[in-house]
C-alpha cells in the first residue's frame, strides 16, 4: 500500500535531526490516512491528532531553537507560520468535537499540502542556512554538529 505522504530525499532539508522529525510527522499523517481509510472512527482519529499536535510542537521548538541559536533572519516569519498551523489544526479539532461525523479528509489533505509546501520552501531555506553556518549536524557528517558548534563557540568539547 502506498503511503499518503511518501518520504524521499527531495523532502530532505539536509539537517539530520529535522529530517528525522519530518519523517515522524509524515508517518503520523500516514497513520491518520490509514485510520480514516480503515474506518477507525473518531476515537482513533482524536488519539492520532493529539499525538500529532504534541509531536509538532516539539518539532517546531527544535527548528525554532536552531534558528535562534544561529541568528536565522527568517525566524520571526517561520515561527508565525508554525503558530498559524497550530491554530488551524486546533480549529479542525474543535470542528470534530462539535461534529463527530465530520469528514477527516479535509484535515488530511490540508496537512499533506502544508507539510510538503512548508518543507520544500521554508524549511529547505532554513536547512541551507543552518548547514552553511555549521549549526546543525548533516547527514554527510562533514559539517559541525550543534554540540560541536556550541563547543567551538564557548571553548569546550568536540571542535567539530
Amino acid at each position: 500500500m502506498k503511503d499518503f505522504i511518501e518520504w524521499s530525499d527531495t523532502l530532505s532539508v539536509g539537517v539530520e535531526e529535522i529530517d528525522e522529525q519530518h519523517k515522524g510527522l509524515a508517518a503520523m499523517v500516514n497513520e491518520m490516512s490509514v485510520a480514516i481509510d480503515g474506518g477507525w472512527g473518531k476515537e482513533a482519529r482524536d488519539q492520532i491528532l493529539v499525538r500529532l499536535i504534541e509531536y509538532t510542537r516539539v518539532h517546531f521548538a527544535t527548528e525554532e531553537s536552531l534558528m535562534s541559536i544561529s541568528s536565522y533572519a527568517g525566524l520571526k516569519i517561520h515561527k508565525k507560520q508554525h503558530e498559524n498551523l497550530i491554530e488551524i489544526v486546533k480549529s479542525y479539532v474543535k470542528k470534530y468535537d462539535e461534529d463527530p461525523n465530520a469528514s477527516s479528509y479535509d484535515l488530511l489533505f490540508f496537512l499533506k499540502k502544508w507539510l510538503v509546501d512548508h518543507i520544500m520552501k521554508d524549511d529547505k531555506a532554513m536547512g541551507d542556512y543552518l548547514v552553511k553556518v555549521g549549526t546543525a549536524k548533516t547527514k554527510s557528517k562533514a559539517r559541525k554538529s550543534l554540540l560541536g558548534w556550541l563547543g567551538s563557540l564557548f571553548g569546550f568539547g568536540n571542535r567539530g
